[in-house]
């Protein structure tokens, strides 16, 4: 039986090798759109585990909308169950590129910059200590971009900082990330004694969720948001995106479907006579159906593994491209390659179950009779 099915997709190689580039053509954007999508996701991951532990603290208006200054710290360690808290001002590296290359300036205090930043770890350096001003913690992406090492010099609008620290990766935001002492920060941008917003430490005895409101309720003018509303509000930004990348590709693979469709279905009316004597020498319903459900998996099966070497082609020379800029947008992985894989064969069977069933409803002398 595989023997027949391997004979009768080659033996129309132009025919069969477009329906094939087709399913490829597909499975290639799934490939392509879902390892940015699989790139996100991890970001995501390893970002939700670095801050999990901490409530955010942010101004009824907003991270963006001002109004939270210094002295709300104290207000937020008065409340019952609040271990440690620290503000934090955050803003883009490159303001006149509105933070495209997901670099950030991130001004903590300097007695709490091992805090803020656990459990990421150095690779080199240390930490920021108090008594440091125009001092810097860098991320690894930050560090590789601009070739720093510990003692290096490090130009942030015209002032020149002291490499103290790089970060060891982590795959999160914190590679992206420079660290710099919180009043330097807020002298730097011009802000006063204003933060973005507050880290609060809860006690390892409170549920965090009932923390964070009862600090929303002691602490007037704020609004909080507890680990678990973070992780809801992220994974369903997360799940837009997702759904945006992989349906452009999915749409690619269904028309590549299409393509198998329509191949086998000429390839049914093509061989009705065939299907007549393969029935009048004793094959059965089930065999003609396996033969041409055999066929289009086959063909399935080739456009999948033909659009993941590609795609995986693709997918490395754009990041190496993107390199240029420190930009990771891609990352494949098993989980990925399995999916697209299954969908190709998927796809392969069912478009073929239709022209299946056809040529195995043909009688026997009906088939004889055609030319």
């Amino acid at each position: 039986m595989f023997d027949l099915i391997v004979r009768n997709v080659t033996s129309r190689k132009v025919r069969s090798t477009l329906t094939i580039c087709g399913i490829a053509l597909g499975i290639f954007a799934v490939i392509v759109m879902g390892a940015m999508s699989e790139n996100f996701h991890q970001t995501f991951e390893r970002s939700m585990g670095v801050t999990s532990d901490k409530i955010r603290v942010f101004a009824e208006s907003g991270v963006f909308g001002g109004g939270l200054t210094d002295d709300r710290v104290s207000d937020v360690l008065r409340v019952a169950g609040v271990k440690d808290a620290y503000g934090l001002l955050m803003t883009t590296f490159d303001e006149d590129k509105m933070g495209m290359t997901g670099k950030q300036i991130l001004g903590v205090p300097p007695e709490k910059s091992s805090v803020a930043l656990s459990p990421v770890e150095l690779k080199a350096g240390r930490f920021l200590s108090p008594g440091d001003s125009y001092h810097v913690v860098v991320g690894s992406n930050i560090k590789r971009e601009y070739g720093l090492g510990v003692g290096s010099k490090f130009e942030i609008h015209d002032k020149y900082f002291n490499v103290v620290g790089v970060l060891d990766y982590t795959g999160s935001i914190f590679d992206n990330a420079v660290i710099i002492p919180l009043e330097t920060a807020q002298d730097l941008y011009n802000v006063g004694d204003s933060i973005s917003y507050i880290f609060a430490v809860p006690d390892e005895r409170l549920d965090a969720e009932l923390l964070s409101k009862r600090i929303e309720l002691s602490v007037k003018g704020t609004t909080t948001l507890s680990p678990g509303e973070l992780r809801t509000q992220a994974q369903q930004s997360f799940m837009i995106f997702s759904v945006i990348t992989i349906s452009s590709g999915l749409l690619a693979a269904i028309i590549g479907g299409l393509c198998v469709m329509n191949t086998m279905l000429m390839s049914v009316a093509e061989r009705t006579r065939e299907f007549g004597i393969l029935k009048a020498i004793g094959a059965e319903t089930k065999d003609i159906l396996l033969l041409t459900l055999g066929e289009a998996c086959c063909m399935g099966l080739l456009g999948g593994v033909l659009g993941v070497l590609v795609g995986i082609g693709a997918v490395g020379l754009m990041n190496t491209w993107l390199e240029k800029t420190r930009i990771v947008l891609f990352l494949i992985t098993p989980r990925l390659l399995i999916i697209a894989m299954g969908f190709a064969l998927f796809i392969g069977a069912l478009s073929g179950l239709y022209p299946a069933y056809r040529a195995s409803k043909m009688s026997p002398m009906e088939a004889l009779k055609h030319a």
